[in-house]
């Protein structure tokens, strides 16, 4: 794997961290509690040497009592 493309990847997936972030954001303007955990696993190269990382996000909704 080249270099440039762990670097793009890595890039990308800081982008979709902060959107994902301002959409939490977006929901606590909202009035909503909310916290977002997010777990990412390695790099992984499919059949045809796409290079790819998983990243999943939950979101607890909550309420304070």
């Amino acid at each position: 794997m080249a270099t440039d493309d762990q670097s793009e990847l890595d890039q990308d997936v800081a982008e979709v961290r902060r959107r994902v972030e301002a959409l939490a954001n977006d929901m606590r303007g909202l009035g909503l509690e909310v916290r977002v955990t997010a777990e990412e696993y390695g790099l992984e190269r499919d059949f045809d040497g796409t290079v790819f990382r998983t990243v999943t996000f939950s979101f607890k909704v909550y309420q304070q009592v």
